[in-house]
């Protein structure tokens, strides 16, 4: 492997409490995923291995707090709905409340989920009072429904474009309802790889939707999880960033500095310290290489 290694990588570790290699376009461990929804199912020690970029490693998650979720997981799976886990479950709900169902996760792509107040098994008649529909499903669609005084006592929940996907909904004035009563992700940490030494993911972007890399449907097997990358490269406190040490001679590195701004550095001679404090690593071009294609322990971040 290229890099830092042996005597060069004790001499590294003596200037810093920590020495972490460089992965462009790794999730930031402290900041570098907001939570959308906790999905369903999870306990607290759960780790969750999300979708793999284009051209990277997957960032895996460790489940840190659980908690019940006013959000309505909803998948497909097999020509089916799947609520939290439950196989197109009868639900009841009830009048002047809203519910919000998440079609967020991916297996939702080409199915909307619409109501209807006739039972769509012989013909379906759309039911839109109290409904608000955003976004495309499988991506970031987000159903609302605010269950009107005068809905009727039957509705059905289905797919526009499949048949036998939903099922029936029973209005009520109050009482127990389908309240979320899953155990949804709260709170998490970003995990380092430890069977590389690529850290926390590889090659993601700013703002790229993660979920888990495989979509199951029950309960005992939980995802539905959705999340946002916010932050990339660099683990980093509030106070500094973090100094640079340079195992493999580079022809440019382009880093972000404290002040947010970016400055590019050339010809950078291997076992080069850089004491500079940068807060991310954009890019950089080992000698003779290619743009954005270094190794594990090409470039340290030294803390």
């Amino acid at each position: 492997m290229k890099g830092v290694q042996g005597n060069q990588a004790a001499q590294v570790r003596m200037f810093a409490h920590d020495a972490i290699p460089v992965a462009l376009g790794a999730v930031n461990p402290e900041n570098g995923i907001t939570l959308d929804s906790g999905g369903y199912g999870y306990a607290v020690g759960n780790t969750i291995t999300l979708n793999t970029p284009s051209s990277g490693v997957a960032a895996q998650l460790k489940v840190l707090s659980i908690g019940l979720s006013d959000i309505i997981n909803v998948q497909a799976n097999a020509s089916k709905f799947y609520l939290d886990g439950q196989e197109k479950p009868a639900i009841t709900l009830n009048r002047g409340k809203t519910y919000t169902f998440y079609q967020k996760a991916t297996s939702n792509a080409t199915h909307i989920l619409a109501f209807s107040s006739t039972d769509p098994s012989s013909s379906t008649t759309a039911y839109t009072d109290g409904v608000t529909a955003t976004g495309t499903a499988g991506a970031d669609r987000v159903v609302t429904f605010t269950v009107p005084s005068n809905a009727p006592n039957s509705l059905w929940y289905y797919c526009t474009a499949h048949s036998g996907m939903g099922a029936a909904i029973t209005i009520q004035d109050s009482g127990t309802d389908y309240a979320n009563t899953t155990t949804a992700v709260k709170t998490f940490e970003i995990l380092r790889i430890t069977t590389t030494s690529t850290p926390f993911g590889k090659g993601y972007a700013l703002d790229n939707k993660v979920q888990p890399a495989t979509e199951t449907y029950t309960t005992s097997d939980p995802s539905a999880f959705i999340g946002k990358v916010a932050s990339i490269d660099l683990a980093n406190t509030s106070d500094r960033g973090a100094c640079i040490y340079v195992g493999e001679k580079m022809a440019s590195i382009t880093a972000k500095m404290e002040s947010g701004l970016e400055a590019t550095f050339k010809n950078i001679a291997k076992g080069s310290f850089m004491p500079i404090l940068v807060k991310q690593i954009t890019t950089a071009t080992p000698d003779g290489g290619s743009a954005g294609v270094i190794s594990d322990n090409d470039i340290i971040a030294l803390y």
